[in-house]
């Protein structure tokens, strides 16, 4: 599993903990805890699913941009042995054997 798949629930898990220690340090009985950590544990795995949703676009986008300027700088920039091919190319039909 990719580690950006484990976002959502690792949010989701330490508000709930952090949720779960505060109210017992503060003495909530068990009837205010449940549906105060089940709101709790349900908006944040939410936030974080929006939130991995948008950073896998962003990376994605980044990936397809930067494959795009690779090939282009590929198609732009002449290499040396395609420099040399054509002047061999050149020399050979205008009889220049230098």
């Amino acid at each position: 599993m990719k580690k950006s798949k484990l976002f959502a629930p690792f949010l989701m898990l330490f508000a709930g903990a952090v949720v779960s220690i505060l109210m017992f340090s503060f003495h909530y009985s068990m009837k205010q805890t449940l549906p105060v950590l089940l709101a709790v544990l349900l908006i944040f795995y939410l936030a974080g699913w929006f939130i991995q949703r948008k950073i896998c676009s962003f990376v994605e986008q980044i990936i397809e941009e930067e494959t795009k300027e690779g090939e282009v700088i590929e198609k732009d920039a002449p290499t040396e042995d395609g420099d040399n091919a054509m002047r061999n190319a050149q020399d050979n039909l205008t009889g220049n054997n230098a």
